[in-house]
């Protein structure tokens, strides 16, 4: 029985792949054609062409084999491949209105939940007011404090914080559900109304699991900053500015879906800020100990301007040029997402002469961007903190590292200037070198990239020390 089963259900796979294949087909008008890419075989399309390890390196090859847009078609589904900042340029801003959506995945939307965070939906008017609430917030604020502390007004604990880690499994989550192919389902929508007990569906039960975990990432904390609001604690933060500004403590009537919208983009500044900063917190890391060079005229630089006793603060930026373009080459070097968070066409459109559907999913290959000559000098591949001084360099956080167009991340500057304190600070304090072994040897560092939809250091080992007695006393002083 269980052999019958299984074989209806693959019957019934096989028939609804060939339908969605067939449906997806559309043919160019007359005298038009997709992009150049590689070319499709009968019935899967390209699905064979698809990277599931080391991407980056798949996608550099086919813009340097294709050009600036490269299509395929995997399964039915257009994707589109934006390789210079010229065609990026075009598509998402000055073609805005068509390339701003979001494509909407059973996966990571209807399984796991994620529709509620503004960086995954669809461009309209929902997406616009958690737009505004996060924008008109970052501009008033200065970046002083962690990402939790700010927005929820909570502390962390420094060992085993249900808050961080609850988070970290969220970041598991996004990392494989946000790889395009990962998971069938995405391609045969119908799949997500099978049983956990069904043959294949594995799927279900992870997605029920994040589920849980993105549900409470979102909720709890945003629930504890209420509270503290509602015993009246005059602690600010994002939340309670937000929630006094509806003056819900008040005797007003409340506006659900305002508060949605607070609850919303704060679990997505939560989120984005906290990952942002520990993924290039890593990168940097890494070209520390690969650069001593770089970390010895950065602690000078320091050193020269700050003298002894005290941490650089958001204050100091303009006097510490060398630390500045540390931050912007960590950006530029190791961009946390390869191809970014995707777009989606709102309609079809016709670019140089080729025709893109309605539906295209369409990314921005951002390593591309970031390691091209022409924009950021030779040796791309290099860690070159120096190449930012040059006045052609353009600058990556404008060049595709916080996104494109209308769905670049508003929080940009908080974000850069989180990692401007953290890297000074680091740097200030600490030398960072090579892995030790028992003996107190050194021994060169061993680490790789992951893969997916993130692009940062596997876990690596390194030697973290005080730069001398007086940073360990700079570091007393601050924890107490």
């Amino acid at each position: 029985m269980a052999v019958f089963s299984q074989l209806i259900a693959f019957g019934c796979l096989l028939a609804a792949l060939y339908f969605k294949v067939f449906k997806g087909r559309r043919i160019p008008p007359r005298g038009l054609k997709f992009p150049p890419g590689p070319s499709p075989k009968p019935l899967i399309g390209n699905l064979l062409d698809f990277p599931m390890t080391r991407e980056w390196e798949t996608y550099h090859e086919w813009a340097q084999k294709y050009g600036e847009l490269v299509h395929i078609n995997v399964l039915g589904k257009h994707m589109l491949f934006v390789n210079s900042w010229r065609m990026a340029y075009e598509l998402f801003d000055k073609r805005s209105s068509i390339y701003s959506d979001r494509p909407t995945t059973p996966m990571m939307h209807d399984l796991m939940g994620f529709g509620w965070a503004f960086v995954f939906q669809p461009y309209g008017e929902w997406w616009r007011r958690h737009r505004k609430a996060m924008h008109d917030q970052f501009h008033r604020s200065v970046v002083r404090a962690i990402i939790m502390e700010m927005t929820y007004g909570i502390q962390v604990k420094p060992n085993h914080d249900p808050y961080v880690e609850n988070a970290e499994t969220v970041l598991v989550a996004i990392a494989e559900a946000g790889i395009p192919g990962r998971f069938l389902v995405d391609t045969l929508p119908f799949l997500k109304y099978v049983p956990e007990w069904f043959p294949g569906a594995g799927f279900k039960r992870k997605a029920r699991r994040w589920r849980q975990a993105i549900s409470d990432m979102v909720d709890l904390p945003f629930e504890a900053a209420r509270a503290k609001l509602e015993a009246g604690s005059t602690d600010a933060c994002f939340v309670t500015k937000l929630l006094e500004d509806l003056s819900l403590h008040k005797s007003d009537p409340i506006n659900e879906d305002e508060v949605t919208v607070i609850k919303n983009t704060a679990g997505t500044m939560f989120l984005g800020g906290a990952d942002t900063t520990v993924s290039a917190m890593r990168a940097f890391l890494l070209a520390m100990v690969l650069h001593p060079e770089v970390q010895r005229k950065a602690q000078k630089e320091l050193d020269d301007f700050l003298g002894p006793g005290r941490l650089p603060e958001i204050e100091d930026m303009d006097q510490l040029p060398y630390i500045v373009a540390i931050a912007k080459e960590t950006l530029r070097w190791r961009p946390l997402a390869p191809l970014g968070v995707p777009h989606c066409t709102s309609q079809e459109d016709i670019v140089d002469g080729y025709y893109i559907p309605k539906g295209t999913i369409v990314f921005g290959n951002i390593v591309e961007l970031l390691h091209n000559e022409e924009h950021f000098g030779p040796d791309t591949d290099k860690f070159i903190p120096e190449r930012h001084f040059h006045p052609d360099v353009r600058d990556p956080a404008t060049t595709g590292a916080f996104g494109f167009g209308r769905r670049a991340c508003p929080g940009n500057t908080m974000a850069f200037n989180s990692l401007f304190i953290v890297f000074a600070s680091i740097l200030k304090v600490f030398n960072i070198s090579n892995p030790r072994d028992e003996n107190g040897k050194e021994f060169p560092v061993e680490y790789d990239w992951t893969s997916g939809f993130f692009f940062v250091p596997t876990p690596f080992k390194c030697t973290i020390k005080p730069r001398s007695e007086e940073a360990e006393r700079l570091l007393l002083y601050q924890n107490n």
